[in-house]
């Protein structure tokens, strides 16, 4: 009715044996053990395991997870410190090196080039037509712009809103500015040392608020705020 006190002992020591085998250390000896174990499982359906001792009829100390753990384990350690593959250079065909060297030389001097280079003057051209900076079409709506025209000195945010004004006026008016005013760089970034300590103040924010968006304002920026990243992807925000 009751077990025998040698097959308690027995029992026990077969349990404290699959214990000890389950805490060895994921090491490369515990590795070569491991595979010494399959093949010998494998190879002698009757004999016994080197590790533990358990017989093929007996309970199977090492489950199918386990061994697939321990196998992609040592995947990950033979590629540690291998480049990964999304860095890994790229060889050029010969068709891609014989357009680099001879077609696009020429396609950037007679049609990229040329292009650019009369698009950025007319960009500038219009900006002096109407008397503003390039940051200063800069849409105000945007949280860092925003958090930047709130930080500006008093002085350099007013000459921003008279160049604005006037602008507009010329605009409504079809008109430009006079020749002799418009002998200024527009493309000056006047804009770009309060733009960058509103990034640093908002990545400041949201590392003290643990990057949660609940307290911000909606309807912002082109964005809901309800979660969506891109601007303007919906019918509230378009």
């Amino acid at each position: 009715m009751f077990p025998d006190v040698a097959e308690l002992n027995g029992s026990s020591i077969m349990n404290k044996q699959r214990i000890a085998a389950e805490r060895v250390d994921d090491s490369d000896e515990v590795s070569s053990i491991i595979t010494d174990k399959m093949s010998s499982l494998s190879s002698d359906p009757g004999g016994s395991c080197p590790a533990t001792g358990v017989t093929q009829g007996g309970p199977v100390n090492m489950s199918f997870h386990r061994a697939f753990a321990r196998v992609v384990c040592n995947y990950n350690k033979s590629i540690e410190g291998s480049v990964p593959w999304y860095q890994v250079k790229r060889e050029k065909s010969p068709f891609q090196q014989v357009w680099d060297e001879v077609f696009t030389p020429i396609w950037f001097k007679l049609v990229k080039g040329p292009y650019e280079r009369w698009e950025y003057n007319a960009l500038v051209a219009r900006y002096r037509g109407m008397g503003i900076m390039a940051d200063d079409a800069m849409n105000d709506k945007d949280m860092i712009v925003e958090r930047a025209l709130d930080i500006i000195p008093e002085d350099i945010r007013i000459q921003r809103y008279r160049r604005m004004m006037r602008g507009a006026v010329l605009a409504g008016r079809k008109l430009h500015l006079p020749l002799e005013l418009q002998n200024y760089d527009p493309m000056v970034p006047y804009m770009a040392p309060y733009i960058e300590e509103a990034k640093f103040q908002m990545q400041e924010e949201q590392e003290l608020l643990a990057y949660h968006p609940w307290d911000r304002r909606l309807y912002t920026a082109g964005v809901s705020g309800f979660g969506e990243t891109s601007m303007h992807s919906t019918f509230l925000t378009m």
